[in-house]
């Protein structure tokens, strides 16, 4: 991994710089002072008091703290190596501050807490700005780039001027409606015992729940809490009405969970074990009961929504059971194309640089066929004992 600083000879005040900090990202820009009125009105305000006791850099190396800490949280970036990050600025720069990390709110205290930043973060996949953000504090407290660059390179990542054409296609609505049939009808074959007819139904089911998302999101924050449920609700619904009028052959359960797998927090899960056996208790615990209740919702609406659309949803969850497992993995050449076809679209949803994706793919495959042949191999030697 590369990572260097080139500045020219030229003392022009916006002479050429051109910053290589991994082999990922190769970024020119050219010098010049970050603008303290693109900063929200109360770290602003922070801002100039820490400058007037303390100078320019010590007030802006609290407001790049602040910055990395936000993106990072809400990037998904565990908590645990946030901090890390945060302590190695903190450490390098002599920075008289303290933070709390939760699940959503984070609070930043500088000079024994005299003055106090308090930022909510809803969290959101996004694999490009955790490696574009470490790697920007990184150079930073190696001292391969100054202050004023590092932030306006954050500046600049968030505007999106380093990130791909295909890639800002991907990271927001309209483009990012794709993903969502291609992951509900993958995972629903590959991985929930689905049939080719499930995974069109996912499909369906996986397109109605990007738009409920895009238009909820389009609505303004209050309507976001209505995600989870009206999801489930369409998804539910939607299967029912399938169940009823075509046949009564889809397999429910892999319909349900391949399109409510974008929605199901999986890594909220790993990251609040891994915070409660290091000791983040009050962190860990609230985290997981918070995707636990986001999965119970999610599940709430479903029935929902079947209750909506069926006479009997009971009787018809139980009859459905002989429609799953009707595709034998094992027979078919096409096992892990589709699966890497459903990486790919997890990738697009952690929004991974496509340039990349080959490298993504290589771990996911490396450890789905391990996982796949040990379940083979204990299923297996289950049947002998």
């Amino acid at each position: 991994m590369r990572r260097n600083v080139m500045f020219s000879d030229n003392t022009n005040p916006t002479s050429h710089c051109e910053v290589n900090m991994s082999n990922q990202h190769n970024v020119t820009f050219r010098e010049k002072r970050f603008d303290i009125r693109t900063l929200p009105e109360d770290m602003q305000r922070v801002y100039q008091r820490l400058e007037s006791e303390f100078g320019e850099h010590y007030a802006l190396t609290f407001v790049f703290m602040a910055r990395t800490a936000q993106e990072l949280h809400r990037a998904w970036h565990m908590t645990l190596l946030t901090s890390e990050i945060l302590q190695q600025i903190k450490d390098k720069f002599k920075i008289r501050a303290t933070w709390d990390l939760g699940v959503i709110k984070l609070k930043f205290r500088v000079e024994d807490g005299g003055y106090q930043l308090h930022r909510k973060v809803p969290y959101d996949y996004d694999s490009e700005f955790q490696d574009l953000y470490t790697k920007i504090a990184v150079a930073y407290v190696e001292g391969r780039i100054d202050i004023h660059q590092a932030l306006n390179f954050q500046s600049d990542a968030q505007r999106g001027k380093h990130t791909a054409a295909s890639g800002l296609f991907l990271r927001d609505f309209p483009g990012r409606l794709l993903l969502y049939p291609l992951q509900a009808a993958t995972c629903a074959v590959i991985f929930f015992s689905g049939d080719w007819f499930d995974a069109g139904v996912a499909a369906v089911c996986g397109v109605a729940a990007g738009i409920i998302e895009y238009a909820l999101v389009s609505l303004g924050n209050n309507f976001k809490l209505l995600i989870d449920v009206t999801v489930g609700l369409s998804t539910g619904a939607i299967a029912g009405l399938f169940y009823s009028y075509a046949g009564q052959k889809t397999c429910m359960p892999a319909i349900f969970l391949g399109v409510l797998y974008w929605f199901f927090y999986g890594t909220a899960f790993v990251i609040g074990i891994l915070e409660i056996i290091a000791g983040e208790l009050e962190t860990g615990v609230v985290r997981f009961m918070a995707v636990s209740v986001k999965t119970f919702v999610l599940t709430l609406g479903t029935t929902f929504g079947m209750q909506l659309t069926l006479e009997n949803s009971i009787d018809a969850y139980r009859d459905q059971n002989g429609n799953c497992g009707n595709i034998d993995l094992d027979t078919v050449w096409w096992r892990i194309p589709l699966y890497l076809l459903c990486s790919a679209s997890a990738l697009g949803q952690y929004r991974f640089p496509i340039v990349h994706y080959w490298r993504g793919l290589a771990v996911q495959l490396v450890g789905y066929e391990v996982q796949y042949q040990l379940f083979k191999y204990y299923d297996k030697k289950d049947r002998n004992d």
